[in-house]
């Protein structure tokens, strides 16, 4: 008996602790005929031991509508369409084993314990990444040298770090954020930086200050146009950031447009003709297949972008999350992100819900930058508002 608890006690503590390491996974992967990551081995065993454990897997009704919704939506728009039925069964099939999973595996454990453990991950992710950097290691397939710690991308590390270093400065534990802050600065990632910035402005919106904002635009315009007609190097920039947004509906870009740019731009411009096309989406899954083998055809992308072989970078995820969503589930998801902002903006009111604002920050760099819709991290924070919010509730009644 002694030593069938110690083990089961020995599982749960793994379970635990594997689990929430499986989201600073994603440089740990090998190929065998096709990339094995670390994460996939751990969900594996971890669903047969949360099974073994609770006797049965549950399903949150409101995630299985989700998904039956997506399903049916994407069926009915690949047969309009004509778009093979594999692209939108691969990412149902990855979003409902990712999410269902870790809908399970977090109330099986103090909530107050897998929120620590995260941070303290965070935390230990954040200062190996310190020696990483000065020592020029890095698992950035293109040899990036940039800070990226254990992740393959200094944007991936950023975006997984920030709901932690947020929390540390709500809760005033100001060494913590501070370590996590500083390697934010030096990964030279514009999502890192964005994050920051969202950090210290999101808190403190409040009615006076938008009251005062949109008071300031008329001084604003007044300012930028004397500038923009006095000052030639800064009307050269102005113009030639215009010229480049220009591409979101010509579609033509100009050979100086550097690549993180064109991965940006080009993904809109499929998207707006698909939505323009399309305006209920061509389905989940689908911003690929149109991306590839509809609309590239009407692109003019730099000539130096083909001898590179990356004329369609980020076709896959589409680069930002909202553009993905706008492409593939139409003007429905362009409502479902309005709607989450919106609703969004009540938890940054309430002291309790550091963390879920942390995790919100997350979610709206995702929606800017990172389409994909399973990675390791993305349900693990969706599931931690989840019940974060359950909780709060269960103990105000």
């Amino acid at each position: 008996m002694v030593v069938s608890k110690k083990l089961n006690y020995n599982l749960k503590q793994y379970l635990l602790y594997s689990s929430i390491f499986a989201v600073f996974t994603e440089a740990f992967f090998f190929h065998f005929i096709i990339d094995l990551k670390l994460l996939y081995l751990i969900i594996i065993l971890n669903y047969t031991l949360v099974f073994l454990i609770n006797k049965t897997i549950h399903i949150n009704k409101y995630f299985l509508i989700v998904l039956v919704s997506l399903l049916i939506h994407a069926l009915i728009a690949n047969i309009i369409i004509g778009i093979p039925p594999n692209y939108a069964l691969a990412q149902i099939i990855g979003i409902s084993i990712i999410g269902v999973y870790y809908y399970n595996f977090i109330p099986m454990f103090d909530f107050i314990i897998i929120k620590k453990i995260y941070l303290k991950m965070s935390l230990w992710a954040a200062i190996i990444a310190y020696p990483m950097y000065f020592m020029g290691i890095s698992f950035n397939p293109q040899g990036d040298q940039r800070l990226c710690s254990i992740f393959t991308e200094p944007a991936h590390y950023a975006i997984v770090v920030i709901p932690a270093c947020y929390y540390y400065l709500k809760i005033k534990n100001y060494i913590p954020f501070l370590i996590i802050f500083i390697t934010l600065i030096i990964s030279s990632s514009s999502l890192g930086y964005l994050g920051i910035a969202l950090i210290f402005i999101l808190p403190n919106i409040s009615l006076k200050r938008i009251l005062f904002l949109l008071i300031s635009i008329p001084f604003i315009l007044i300012t930028f146009v004397y500038i923009y007609n006095e000052y030639n190097f800064f009307k050269l920039r102005v113009d030639d950031t215009i010229e480049s947004l220009n591409a979101v509906n010509t579609g033509k870009f100009k050979e100086y447009t550097n690549l993180s740019s064109y991965a940006l731009l080009s993904n809109v411009f499929i998207a707006n003709q698909n939505l323009q096309d399309h305006p209920f989406g061509s389905g989940i899954g689908s911003h690929v297949y149109v991306h590839k083998n509809v609309y590239f055809h009407r692109m003019s992308p730099p000539k130096y972008l083909y001898v590179m072989k990356r004329a369609d970078t980020n076709a896959n995820d589409a680069n930002s999350l909202f553009t993905r969503m706008a492409s593939e589930i139409g003007y429905i998801g362009i409502f479902v992100v309005i709607m989450f902002l919106w609703h969004s903006k009540k938890y940054f009111l309430n002291k309790k819900f550091y963390l879920s604002q942390g995790l919100i920050i997350y979610i709206l760099l995702k929606l800017f930058r990172d389409g994909h819709y399973f990675p390791p991290e993305f349900f693990f924070f969706i599931w931690l508002i989840y019940y974060e919010v359950i909780n709060v509730r269960k103990a105000q009644i």
